[in-house]
């Protein structure tokens, strides 16, 4: 589904066309391990055979995050440089916002910054690694989360996950656009304005069934998110595989029910 959705952004497919040379393209793949986080990065790509979707799968976690960029460059071409795409991380928590440089109607985004920094505190301040504003975005949250004392919890509980997503979209300015992803390897909380969300909810493989704890056997389920500014219409799904496009809104899911999308009233 993901080689589908990307054909022609410098993704290698058996059945699509080749890698164009004339790409430079950009990734960064992360998951929870524990309570560590496990991030591999490659700001800038070139070769050929690196193979961003093998990068993914390999990525040892039960929730996976990544982001993914390409900029044309070569002979004849101004170069474009690539959007730097580094996951933010603290403790166990991962974030990506799809967004550049923030910026709002009449804002070039320095006072918008200004007020993010301020909301921090001190020990969040000295966590920032300064890779721009995407991280600091991912951080807002995280003090959001501290201000109602969820930060320093083991987990976070879904509703107060989509709290503080809405405290840090007010203290944007709800923008027109804004697409937040952050996870601590459980549950995925999602601010998603502007372009598309699609979620295709993979059949289980054969031979998946485990036997829970808790409960009698279940299925292993898998639900792969693709926010991407694609057409309206939905690219062909695989073969027993679910997809559909999810409104705009603020959401989390959960790694036990990948496919069940929460929000509140």
């Amino acid at each position: 589904m993901l080689s589908r959705c990307c054909e022609g952004h410098g993704f290698i497919a058996d059945d699509g066309p080749p890698v164009d040379p004339a790409l430079v393209r950009a990734w960064s793949v992360g998951g929870v391990q524990g309570s560590e986080t496990l991030v591999q990065s490659r700001p800038v790509v070139r070769e050929l055979r690196a193979d961003f979707i093998a990068d993914f799968l390999r990525a040892p976690s039960q929730t996976t995050l990544a982001a993914h960029a390409f900029a044309a460059s070569g002979p004849g071409s101004e170069d474009i440089p690539v959007p730097r795409l580094g996951l933010a991380r603290f403790q166990r928590w991962l974030g990506v916002r799809a967004e550049g440089a923030l910026a709002v109607a009449d804002d070039p985004g320095d006072a918008l910054r200004d007020r993010l920094k301020a909301s921090l505190p001190d020990f969040l301040q000295r966590a920032l690694t300064h890779s721009g504003d995407r991280e600091l975005v991912v951080f807002g949250f995280l003090a959001a989360l501290h201000a109602t004392g969820d930060l320093n919890k083991p987990y976070v509980a879904p509703p107060q996950i989509r709290r503080a997503l809405a405290t840090l979209d007010d203290m944007l300015g709800r923008p027109a656009r804004l697409n937040l992803f952050v996870c601590d390897g459980r549950t995925v909380g999602v601010i998603h304005r502007g372009g598309r969300l699609l979620v295709a909810d993979a059949p289980a493989p054969a031979g998946s069934r485990r036997t829970l704890a808790h409960g009698p056997e279940s299925r292993v389920q898998a639900s792969l998110l693709i926010h991407d500014d694609g057409p309206a219409d939905l690219p062909p799904a695989p073969e027993g595989a679910e997809l559909r496009r999810l409104p705009e809104g603020i959401f989390t899911l959960h790694a036990r029910q990948p496919g069940q999308v929460e929000r509140d009233e």
